[in-house]
């Protein structure tokens, strides 16, 4: 890498972290070197005045400037820990990619960008469910990754939605697969899933024993970050036992038209869900049409390539959140499946103050420490309240509670079968989706069961006369409770946390989550 001035000629080499061995040639002969970190002005001007100081005539101005450019290429960072080939497959993308990808990463309003790009490529709404994919997706580089399942009904958009996600992850950042056997995550080459987005296929309509079985790899990652697996193995004539070792930790997304999730895969997930409303489908249709009644090039492409320079210019920082007791203190304890949605909570705020790591640090890295923010706090509490609302109200979602809605037009005062419900459902026509709403609501105490099916005789359900309260909220404390919290306790007490913003508000015309895609 070579940097010149009229009569200097700078050339540097990336040692891993912040710093540059940057050497200055005249003619071919290197005349001075140091290895310092070129975004420190400061430094900068050691250097500066050590190689003026052995000749007068160079012109410290334009040595400052090179000295800066080099920074800038620096900003795009040394590869990520296990993937050693990132800096190059960056460096080999167009210079155009780079710059964008950095000028987003740096934007304020990176979140609101992040979920236009996705409607540029054709997602209309869901700008909380493609935030929320976006953002298990850039978890992977975290100890504890994010995993989640898209839930919706069948043509609701759920796999489309992933599916143009992932496309804005790059390919050695992500592992695609339908199907997942049991055994698939143990024997897949070793190193191959560190910090890898494994995105996922339909989860099986079956949710029985075999069905846990099938998954119980996937959750041990999850859980633990890495696999260990004793297998027998022949050697000759003798038998020996073998220990398998898969590391990870990955970050996971699924879909699934299924209500009803295996415990043991729920809890170890957000459980997101699809918009299912006729607005919605309206919003889908009319960006359908749109792209179809121009010709104009969107510039996917261009999309695409930013993104995937963006996520090779993500470093594994630490990240602190100083606010975490205080969260901690005020989290609901009463349901035992907290334990779990609160450090799903924490990794939510991780990865959005991951994402912002560029308007944190001057420098982002590996080993650089990054503190989290109110602004963190106040987008994850906005992105997963009604995730975790769901959650505490026993995993009743919102197209349940709808559906629940729609049953209160015209069910009160009477018994009906799920063949009375399926006369009356205008958003529903699939009577195996309505058996299962059914039972959710059921099991919630939203319905009761009246009389049993007995043969060819359907049950009978009645709505319940004192149904649980609407939950939403429930679970994720107010920000200005935490923050409050806060600023009693002087030892903990962080100013830039009351100042600090990531450019994203929840107020309407902010940030437009139900945008359509533009045309």
């Amino acid at each position: 890498m070579d940097k010149r001035t009229d009569s200097v000629a700078l050339d540097w080499e990336n040692t891993g972290d912040v710093k540059a061995k940057i050497t200055a040639r005249i003619g071919g002969d290197p005349v001075h070197a140091d290895k310092f970190d070129p975004a420190s002005a400061s430094r900068r001007g050691q250097f500066i005045g050590v190689l003026c100081k052995k000749f007068p005539g160079i012109d410290p101005e334009e040595v400052d400037k090179e000295l800066m450019k080099i920074g800038d290429e620096m900003a795009v960072g040394p590869a990520p820990p296990g993937d050693t080939g990132v800096q190059d497959l960056l460096s080999d993308m167009p210079e155009s990619a780079r710059k964008e990808a950095l000028a987003m990463l740096r934007d304020p309003q990176l979140i609101q960008r992040i979920v236009d790009d996705i409607a540029t490529l054709g997602v209309a709404g869901e700008g909380k469910l493609a935030a929320m994919v976006y953002l298990i997706g850039t978890s992977r580089l975290l100890n504890r990754p994010l995993a989640g399942i898209v839930q919706g009904l069948t043509s609701s958009g759920k796999s489309y939605v992933v599916d143009v996600v992932a496309r804005l992850f790059p390919e050695e950042t992500i592992v695609r697969a339908h199907r997942i056997t049991p055994q698939a995550l143990v024997h897949m080459p070793e190193g191959e899933l560190v910090h890898r987005f494994v995105v996922g296929g339909e989860r099986s309509r079956r949710q029985d024993d075999s069905t846990a079985e099938a998954t119980q790899a996937l959750r041990e990652m999850l859980s633990d970050g890495c696999l260990t697996k004793l297998m027998p193995v022949k050697s000759g004539n003798t038998i020996e036992t073998v220990k398998i070792y898969q590391p990870g930790p990955i970050s996971y997304v699924e879909s699934t038209t299924l209500q009803e999730i295996l415990d043991e895969d729920r809890n170890r997930c957000i459980v997101l869900n699809t918009d299912e409303r006729p607005e919605q489908t309206r919003r889908i249709i009319e960006a359908m049409s749109a792209r179809k009644a121009t010709i104009e090039d969107v510039g996917c492409d261009d999309v695409t390539h930013k993104h995937h320079a963006a996520q090779r210019m993500l470093h594994q920082c630490r990240v602190v959140i100083p606010f975490a007791e205080h969260l901690g203190d005020l989290f609901p304890c009463t349901r035992t499946d907290a334990r779990r949605s609160f450090g799903h909570l924490l990794s939510v705020i991780e990865a959005i103050t991951l994402l912002y790591q560029y308007q944190r640090v001057s420098d982002p890295g590996e080993g650089v420490t990054i503190e989290a923010t109110r602004a963190d706090y106040e987008v994850a509490r906005y992105l997963v309240a009604e995730a975790f609302a769901r959650t505490q109200s026993g995993g009743v979602s919102d197209a349940v509670r709808r559906f629940h809605g729609r049953l209160l037009s015209w069910a009160n005062g009477r018994t009906f079968t799920t063949a009375d419900i399926g006369s009356h459902e205008e958003v529903i026509n699939d009577l195996q989706t309505i058996r299962s709403y059914v039972r959710v609501l059921a099991n919630a105490g939203f319905l009761e069961l009246v009389d049993p099916n007995r043969g060819s005789k359907p049950a009978t359900y009645k709505l319940a006369a004192d149904p649980p309260g609407n939950a939403e909220l429930a679970g994720l404390p107010e920000v200005d409770a935490v923050f409050d919290r806060m600023d009693n306790a002087p030892r903990h007490r962080v100013d830039a946390q009351t100042t600090t913003t990531v450019g994203f508000s929840t107020r309407e015309g902010v940030f437009l989550v139900d945008s359509a895609s533009p045309t």
